[in-house]
């Protein structure tokens, strides 16, 4: 597992693409890895597929949209490029962390999962990180994840207070979640 930690001491944008290029000696022909910016939102870790994102942002000014959906954030100015935000947390019906340590961010997604330019806002980036298959459990029929747009469960491997232990990602599948709204933004 190879993990790339966000570093927000700068205010510029982390670029997804130069992460791209860098870990792409990394993966495997065969489709053994795969490659995750993971985030938090309340309290749980989610991840999304590396290859649907562009770059990674400090939220600026935010115009709220009129009667538009509680998960519409509102739009803002992307370099001269309008982008629809879309609160993650909102939109998955996510407690509000209060634990002040969170930065918000926000995920610029690609240009393959909407026709428009959207972003998604949630508690922090933590890293992008890469995982064998054998780490990710594939449970797309069960009916548990069916219409939450879960694509697979990732088992973390690390030290955590000092033990050696697990922790659960939620491998969100972005594009059916983008798509299932986009004729909202």
């Amino acid at each position: 597992m190879g993990t790339y930690t966000m570093n927000y001491e700068e205010e510029e944008p982390v670029v997804i693409e130069n992460i791209r290029k860098s870990t792409a000696s990394g993966r495997t022909r065969d489709g053994g890895t795969h490659q995750f910016v993971e985030f938090i939102l309340g309290h749980e870790n989610f991840a999304v597929n590396l290859f649907h994102t562009r770059e990674v942002i400090t939220p600026t000014e935010i115009t709220p949209l009129p009667n538009a959906p509680a998960y519409i954030t509102g739009i803002m100015d992307l370099r001269g490029i309008i982008t629809t935000i879309v609160d993650l947390k909102q939109m998955m019906n996510i407690q509000t962390s209060s634990d002040g340590k969170k930065r918000a961010r926000i995920i610029i997604l690609d240009q393959d999962i909407s026709k428009k330019p959207v972003g998604i806002l949630v508690d922090d980036v933590s890293s992008v990180t890469t995982y064998a298959a054998g780490d990710i459990d594939h449970d797309a029929d069960d009916t548990a994840h069916r219409g939450r747009s879960i694509l697979g469960v990732i088992r973390r491997k690390g030290k955590e207070g000092g033990k050696d232990g697990h922790s659960l990602v939620l491998w969100l599948d972005i594009h059916a979640m983008i798509e299932r709204i986009s004729g909202e933004i």
